[in-house]
């Protein structure tokens, strides 16, 4: 087994580990039911949401809503750069796709951390940031970890 596949293989393991775990930790939560915290929540009360703050939390609503978006497109890339990686197939090498995705998934993660933060220290309640979006930010840094230690295609060695 060459160099090169082992870091295939290692990166696109890590994007995929951190993609399913963005997906299962964070998303499933919001899939989970109806009520307040789903998708659907989310969708449907991001134009009546009155405060003065809305705009941060609308931001931060659409930004998570993209990052479950991205992540699911990184399971499919992931899994078809492992292919690629374990049966050395140099068309299947998706690196350059995952570099981008999960950089768009760590920026639009980090703004939608900060955009809940400001909303929540805002509130004249005392509330607090969830654990799922501080995961989701730190599951994207695993995922450009990932998609940086794989070999792209360009420098591709025999």
């Amino acid at each position: 087994m060459k160099k090169s596949q082992i870091r295939c293989i290692v990166g696109n393991t890590l994007v995929l580990v951190a993609s399913i775990l963005i997906i299962s930790l964070f998303a499933l939560n919001m899939v989970e039911g109806a009520g307040i915290g789903s998708i659907y929540s989310e969708i449907t009360t991001l134009n009546t949401f009155d405060g003065a703050n809305k705009a941060y939390f609308m931001v931060a609503g659409i930004s998570l809503i993209v990052i479950l978006i991205l992540a699911s497109v990184m399971v499919i890339l992931g899994s078809l750069g492992l292919c690629g990686g374990i049966f050395d197939i140099k068309g299947l090498n998706m690196t350059t796709a995952n570099r981008a995705i999960s950089v768009i998934t760590l920026i639009l993660s980090a703004l939608s951390l900060a955009m809940i933060i400001t909303y929540v220290a805002l509130l004249p309640t005392t509330a607090m940031v969830g654990a799922g979006i501080i995961t989701t930010f730190l599951l994207s840094i695993l995922a450009v970890v990932g998609a940086f230690v794989a070999q792209s295609r360009k420098i591709y060695r025999a």
